[in-house]
């Protein structure tokens, strides 16, 4: 019995070990993209202050300043954010999703959007921030906006961040593939923090 009881004390860790070499191993997508599982990032690639803004107004942005806060990453939320609120910061954080109802509410056009996100990316370029870009989803009758703004933000990108099996895995897959960007997708928004502490820690 004592014997049988040793092996079990060898075998589990053992046994542990391997599964979170497993979990933790890069895995290829459909498209040949090398994607990160949890916990993301093998070492970081950002630093505090950091600056979370929408790209198309949608409230997932205000998931992404949740989990910030939780992981108490010193970081302004400005979902209208202009190029003057880069300064002294090292991180831009883009959280990419269209609603027609959140352009409503803040009263602004599509182009006026999209003008501001390229001002953003021109600032940020300047002055060599690293850019995070996170997508939880987007307004499905208006999925090729969200697409435009992926797109756009994605081939400056340092790091995406998204939803395993969403609508727009393939679009971030690409980009990773093309941009040779590091990507994560997990299975649900309760695992986006995880990957997005390991771009800073």
């Amino acid at each position: 019995m004592e014997y049988k009881h040793r092996i079990f004390r060898i075998v589990l860790p053992i046994a542990l070990i391997i599964l979170l070499i497993i979990v933790n191993m890069p895995y290829e997508s459909k498209s040949g993209v090398k994607v990160f599982t949890l916990p993301g990032l093998p070492r970081p690639i950002a630093r505090a202050p950091v600056v979370i803004t929408s790209a198309g107004q949608n409230t997932d942005s205000y998931i992404i300043r949740d989990i910030s806060n939780q992981l108490m990453i010193r970081s302004f939320f400005m979902p209208q954010a202009r190029s003057i609120n880069l300064r002294d910061i090292n991180t831009l954080v883009f959280v990419v999703g269209y609603s027609s109802l959140g352009m409503k509410l803040q009263d602004i056009s599509y182009e006026e959007e999209k003008k501001r996100v390229e001002e953003l990316l021109e600032e940020a370029e300047k002055n060599e921030l690293k850019i995070l870009v996170v997508v939880l989803g987007g307004e499905q009758t208006h999925e090729d906006r969200t697409d435009e703004l992926l797109q756009l933000i994605g081939v400056h990108a340092d790091y995406l961040i998204g939803l395993r099996d969403s609508r727009k895995e393939s679009v971030m897959t690409e980009l990773a593939k093309e941009g040779d960007i590091p990507l994560t997708l997990v299975g649900g928004v309760k695992d986006i923090s995880d990957p997005f502490a390991s771009a800073f820690r």
